[in-house]
């Protein structure tokens, strides 16, 4: 039990590189695929809902924006913060690996009551929403959740971060910022466009 909860606290002092990189690849390829069914769209790394266009191609667009924007800059910005040489496919990796509850999230977020609920948009479908105390806590519930896997996700950025890139303290936090929160207002942009 003990290894598990060690795994999931920080499962990069074991998986990194290629292993990482196959096994992040096959969970966004779940994660797609159950998006696509769910018609579950992750508009940035933080992000997730409907949206008009249900195309096959726009969830895979979506998918791979999410994770490459996020590597792309930690990988740029790590250069220039990280004493050690730094591999772009440790980063491509961890990254991907670390977006692996992302897998879970789009299953949470792709059964039907909860896609319904998900999916109001104007001002009368809230209003019943809210009148319904039933409804009202199930979206209290799915906030909650879709918070903890959201916090997982960056949970695991970060120490992803940390052993692929080799850093500590103030640059670790900058590489990460950069990353994650720039990440996610660049892949809104990009993704806008699949609208």
């Amino acid at each position: 039990m003990k290894v598990l909860f060690e795994f999931l606290k920080n499962p990069f002092y074991r998986v990194a590189g290629y292993t990482s990189l196959v096994w992040g690849v096959v969970g966004m390829v779940v994660a797609t695929a159950i998006a696509f069914c769910g018609g579950v769209h992750y508009h940035g790394l933080l992000h997730f809902g409907g949206a008009p266009n249900g195309a096959w191609w726009c969830f895979v667009v979506e998918h791979l924006v999410v994770w490459l924007v996020p590597a792309v800059l930690i990988y740029v910005s790590a250069l220039f913060c990280s004493r050690s040489h730094v591999r772009p496919v440790d980063v491509l990796g961890t990254v991907a690996f670390a977006q692996l509850p992302f897998v879970l999230l789009s299953l949470l977020m792709a059964i039907p009551p909860i896609r319904e609920i998900t999916s109001v948009q104007t001002v009368e479908e809230v209003e019943l929403l809210l009148s319904d105390m039933g409804r009202l806590l199930l979206v209290v519930w799915i906030g909650l959740l879709s918070l903890l896997l959201t916090i997982w996700v960056l949970y695991w950025m970060f120490r992803a971060i940390s052993v692929a890139c080799n850093l500590k303290g103030r640059n670790l936090w900058l590489v990460f910022i950069i990353g994650a929160f720039g990440g996610d207002v660049l892949c809104r942009y990009l993704i806008g466009f699949c609208y």
